[in-house]
């Protein structure tokens, strides 16, 4: 097992968050996304393939994007000691060494009209599928530099409670990791006192004297 990269204390458990060294790549293995259409020399990067990859040509996304009214945003690329993409070329990507448009973001009418049930990009449809590029771009930037984690539920035992895995980013509260984890921990809390508490009355029952009868512990 991996060495978790941090602890934190919660009611008396401990949550220790790991790197998810099995991630998923999200822009290739999860449904819904919007379509990636990246051209690199040395990286397979993106989601779509249906334009050319690696050494194809942009202008046929370009022409597709201007006959079918589909919403086309230049993505930029910062290469230096790991990959990061923006749709904004404010620094570090307007970096003449470092930086440089790696492609588009598609989003087509087609993908329009199966997920949202709209035929055309009104200017408020727009501006939400803006917000789903920019989503998309986030959690694709996280897989890319390995912001990606898990965690474990420990009790004072130094037994493990729950787990889970598949975090996108280093806001662990943004991630939704530590509300995962803090449930968890919740709920085991309510189940030892429906325990204690069901204990508790099988001893009255039994007319166990006090000292025998063990307390309730978190």
């Amino acid at each position: 097992m991996i060495d978790s990269i941090e602890s934190i204390e919660y009611k008396g458990y401990t949550i220790k968050v790991y790197q998810d060294e099995c991630g998923e790549n999200p822009i290739t293995e999860w449904d819904g996304n919007v379509e990636f259409c990246c051209w690199h020399r040395r990286y397979d990067l993106g989601n779509s393939r249906r334009f050319g990859n690696g050494l194809g040509d942009p202008e046929d996304c370009q022409a597709y994007a201007k006959e079918t009214n589909s919403i086309l945003l230049p993505l930029f690329m910062y290469e230096h000691s790991g990959i990061a993409l923006s749709l904004g070329r404010e620094y570090p990507f307007n970096c003449q060494w470092d930086s440089g448009q790696l492609g588009f973001i598609l989003i087509d009418r087609e993908w329009l009209k199966e997920h949202f049930g709209k035929k055309y990009f009104t200017k408020k449809m727009k501006t939400r599928m803006l917000e789903v590029a920019e989503n998309n771009v986030e959690l694709y930037n996280n897989y890319l530099s390995g912001s990606v984690y898990g965690y474990q539920v420990i009790d004072k035992n130094g037994e493990n409670i729950d787990s889970c895995w598949g975090f996108y980013g280093y806001d662990h509260k943004k991630s939704g990791l530590l509300e995962y984890a803090e449930n968890a921990i919740d709920y085991q809390i309510k189940e030892n006192r429906k325990q204690h508490f069901e204990q508790l009355k099988k001893w009255i029952t039994n007319k166990v004297p006090l000292q025998y009868r063990k307390p309730l512990t978190i």
